[in-house]
């Protein structure tokens, strides 16, 4: 009797043990956003100089676990799939490569700026919506601003572009995010274009 009963703790002890292996050997999976524009050949004499500044998300999406939304206005966290970079820098950080393969007559670069660098025009960007939604699509929504050199707005907008994505999971959560950030990134390119080129001062020059 006092062998069965030691048999039963034991294979109890050993089922807990086991579970709890099981649970620790699980462990989470990075992302990172990735640009989706093909690079094209820079001009050696750019228009202007873009800079993209720091772009501000959502709190319930800015957080190293991959977020989505559930029912009734819950939102999904998994605890197993995270950003390997904080996501509102992933944003910036895509965003500014696939605008300079979209502009290859500008420069575009990300703030912090360099003291000696003139920027033209900045892109002022504010993320609303980055998440894998109920239906299953990846939906990513922003307002944006383009400023010129004193801070005037010269272009005042929102975009919103819902993504299909072929794979399921986190992985093809980041997919549709950065196919949704292309289209986004495809917007602002266009209003850039439609701006006039920024205007240079002329250096004089010392005539004898």
């Amino acid at each position: 009797m006092h062998a069965r009963a030691l048999a039963i703790l034991v294979s109890t002890f050993a089922a807990l043990f086991g579970g709890c292996i099981l649970r620790q050997s699980r462990q989470a999976q990075t992302y990172v956003l990735d640009p989706l524009v093909s690079a094209a050949a820079l001009s050696e004499a750019p228009l202007g100089f873009v800079g993209v500044l720091k772009v501000t998300v959502p709190g319930w999406i800015d957080r190293p676990q991959i977020t989505g939304r559930a029912t009734t206005g819950q939102v999904a966290v998994d605890e197993f799939a995270r950003w390997g970079e904080p996501i509102g820098r992933g944003i910036q950080r895509v965003v500014t490569e696939n605008l300079a393969a979209l502009l290859p007559d500008r420069r575009v670069v990300a703030a912090p700026f360099a003291p000696s660098q003139t920027i033209d025009q900045r892109l002022d960007l504010s993320i609303t919506e980055v998440a894998r939604q109920v239906d299953g699509s990846v939906l990513v929504e922003a307002r944006w601003a383009v400023l010129g050199p004193r801070g005037e707005t010269l272009v005042q907008r929102r975009s919103s572009h819902r993504v299909s994505p072929a794979a399921a999971g986190p992985a093809g959560t980041v997919a549709g995010a950065s196919e949704g950030l292309a289209e986004l990134s495809r917007d602002i390119a266009g209003a850039l274009r439609a701006l006039p080129a920024p205007a240079r001062e002329e250096k004089a020059i010392d005539r004898p």
